[in-house]
């Protein structure tokens, strides 16, 4: 008898901290931290490339969230289940994540990966992240000037002599938009190898003296940086961005669209019928050009989950990349723009965005690495920005009223 209440007890004792271990909060742990990430089919891939003119247009007007978008997501005891009926009340398609104190404290998703073959959106489902590449490419560009194998104030007529004005533009000038140099084709329509898009885009670029020094959203300032990247590395940007990152941090969901193998978690980008349109709509995937895949070269041509960024960038501002010396140098405002090594510089934070093909992402992230929130559509719709609702969701987190 005194055995069987002792067997019993045990048993009781090892059932509540089983329960208790399931129940504890996962925890972000920068140096181990992991991510399962199941592959399944997937359909075409889709873009929808949209002007710089756009791009920047919007970035300048996205701080101010809409009044029809505010939401109080405290009235309840259930965080999670307000931030739940906040995305769904704002027709949100895609993917979540909110961490806090380096706890994640919230991940859904919503919405389909692929309406043809009824797929769904997962947690782990894979976004192309667009611009907010520019971050990691900028790092990239940090870490060389951290080896000494290049500085910020290093002229671009160092590798690229051709270009009006190039020695006068340097290096920095790059990272912030601020160069003068532009370019209005969207790149070749032939499929180039990484060397003859940056050729191309020498070739192509205008560069004014009078505009050096003032910001303008240029993606082909990202360019002739990834070209850089592979001169000076003797590797091809990719070769070199998964030396950075894909490799050491274990990046499972992560890779170039122009490779990405067909898994049950890559994703079909939609596009919006009208630009009034609020509700979701499956109707017309984007059939984006092989050739484009490869002119968003540094860019735009980097595909995530939304784990997998958050992650990059929280190592990034940890200083697990670069020291946190050559974050602050490189996160340092080239502008009154705010944009500088490739985010837009907030007192709270780090802010950066993207749309194209049929995706919007969206990345918040306190300058310590431990807060932030991530979302990841591939049902961009103009009239519904998705950056106004994760501000929203940030500015809960920052405040601490969503924990």
């Amino acid at each position: 008898m005194k055995r069987g209440r002792l067997w019993a007890s045990g048993l009781l004792i090892l059932t509540i901290i089983c329960v208790g271990g399931a129940l504890t909060v996962w925890r972000l742990d920068s140096q181990h931290v992991r991510q399962a990430v199941v592959r399944q089919p997937a359909k075409e891939k889709a873009r929808d490339r949209r002007s710089a003119s756009d791009h920047s247009k919007n970035n300048n007007n996205q701080s101010s969230t809409s009044q029809r978008q505010k939401l109080d997501l405290n009235r309840s005891n259930s965080p999670a289940n307000n931030v739940t009926r906040y995305l769904r009340k704002n027709h949100f398609v895609g993917s979540a994540l909110i961490i806090r104190n380096d706890r994640l404290i919230y991940r859904k998703a919503f919405g389909y990966a692929n309406y043809l073959g009824r797929v769904k959106n997962r947690t782990n489902s894979e976004f192309q992240i667009l611009s907010i590449q520019k971050s990691l490419t900028a790092a990239c560009v940090m870490k060389l000037i951290q080896e000494k194998r290049l500085s910020l104030t290093t002229r671009l007529a160092t590798f690229y002599p051709s270009i009006p004005n190039a020695k006068q533009i340097e290096i920095r000038n790059l990272l912030d938009m601020d160069s003068g140099i532009a370019m209005k084709q969207l790149g070749s329509n032939k499929v180039l190898k990484e060397n003859q898009v940056v050729d191309y885009a020498v070739k192509h670029l205008s560069s004014k003296a009078a505009n050096l020094g003032k910001w303008n959203y240029q993606p082909v300032n990202y360019v002739l940086l990834a070209g850089i990247i592979a001169r000076l590395t003797h590797k091809s940007y990719q070769q070199y961005f998964s030396q950075v990152f894909t490799k050491p941090m274990h990046l499972k969901g992560t890779g170039f669209v122009q490779d990405q193998p067909v898994t049950v978690y890559q994703t079909t980008g939609y596009r919006y019928l009208k630009k009034t349109q609020v509700s979701q709509n499956y109707q017309k995937a984007f059939n984006e050009p092989r050739a484009s895949m490869f002119n968003e070269l540094g860019t735009g041509q980097v595909y995530m989950t939304p784990f997998e960024l958050f992650k990059a960038e929280h190592y990034l501002l940890r200083g697990k990349v670069i020291s946190l010396r050559n974050v602050r140098t490189l996160h340092t405002p080239g502008s009154s723009s705010t944009y500088g090594g490739g985010v837009y510089n907030q007192p709270n934070g780090i802010r950066s965005h993207g749309i194209g093909y049929g995706y919007e992402s969206s990345l918040f992230e306190s300058r310590n690495g431990k807060f932030g929130v991530v979302l990841l559509t591939n049902n961009y719709r103009p009239a519904v920005s998705i950056q106004n609702l994760a501000e929203t969701l940030y500015d809960q987190v920052m405040a601490g009223t969503l924990t």
